[in-house]
């Protein structure tokens, strides 16, 4: 105990990185540190009660569901709500479900963001419309973490919200929502994901590519064939893995020259290994 006190006692440190040390720290405690970090819940300092709320999270024992519930109700900080939240979205605890839609209404959009995520990592279904009713969010990064929940959650219901996101004006969000879409692994956002293809931002086209190979839409397979000159290397890997792992006899030839012309030495090595996958 008085080791876990004198952790504690570093949290109120004005030294950030003083902070994160004991914090994981305590972490490595374990569940014997679960009631002097509850208690710290109501510690005075803000920056011992984010980090407790940090802990909690990592820690993972449901005894934090109900008091970390009480932080995100009524902690007036902004850093303890989100940490709080992003707790209790690690613990996954059902319980929390119900704070957490209530936390995507709140006024402050750190808190609205940080609640997406952990709906999306507890994956309760009944997520799904409280989270699909934040898509006109005027805080991006909060779209964001809704597609990326939408995502996790997988239900095909959700598809007109994500389809919405991914035509947002933030690359982070047209990222996160075409990654949605292949989660959900509907054929009715090949399409769609097809035409994200052509996005100016290379990290949308690659995540395009993951997307139309989890859903193995026989459609875009031409589509990708393009892909294989696109001017972003990491978008030609993923689009040789994806095509390799179809096993399409048709596209040995363009792997061919992918192999022999490909100025990128993984994209060459990852060509092969398709090839080897097509029998050759």
């Amino acid at each position: 105990m008085q080791k876990i006190n004198g952790l504690i006692a570093a949290l109120e440190s004005d030294d950030a990185d003083t902070q994160q040390s004991a914090a994981i720290q305590i972490i490595s405690i374990g569940e014997a540190a679960m009631p002097a970090m509850i208690d710290a819940l109501a510690h005075p300092r803000q920056s011992v009660r984010y980090n407790a709320a940090w802990v909690l999270g990592e820690i993972g024992d449901e005894r934090a569901v109900t008091p970390l519930i009480e932080a995100l109700y009524n902690d007036e900080a902004d850093a303890v709500q989100d940490w709080a939240a992003k707790a209790l979205g690690e613990i996954g605890d059902e319980r929390a479900v119900t704070p957490l839609i209530e936390a995507l209404k709140h006024p402050r959009a750190s808190t609205r963001r940080s609640a997406a995520a952990a709906l999306g990592w507890i994956g309760d279904q009944r997520a799904v419309k409280p989270l699909m009713s934040r898509v006109n969010d005027d805080d991006a990064l909060t779209c964001g973490n809704v597609a990326a929940a939408l995502g996790l959650l997988g239900d095909q219901n959700a598809l007109p919200a994500i389809l919405h996101l991914r035509r947002h004006d933030d690359v982070w969000v047209r990222i996160r929502s075409v990654k949605a879409l292949g989660q959900l692994r509907t054929p009715a956002a090949t399409l769609d994901l097809m035409g994200a293809l052509h996005d100016t931002n290379e990290w949308v086209r690659y995540n395009a590519v993951w997307s139309l190979g989890q859903i193995r839409d026989g459609s875009a397979f031409c589509a990708l064939l393009e892909l294989l000159r696109d001017s972003s290397a990491n978008v030609r890997r993923m689009a040789v893995e994806v095509i390799g792992e179809w096993g399409d006899p048709r596209a040995a030839s363009r792997l061919r020259q992918t192999l022999t012309y490909d100025a990128d030495e993984i994209v060459r090595l990852m060509a092969h290994i398709a090839l080897q996958k097509l029998g050759e």
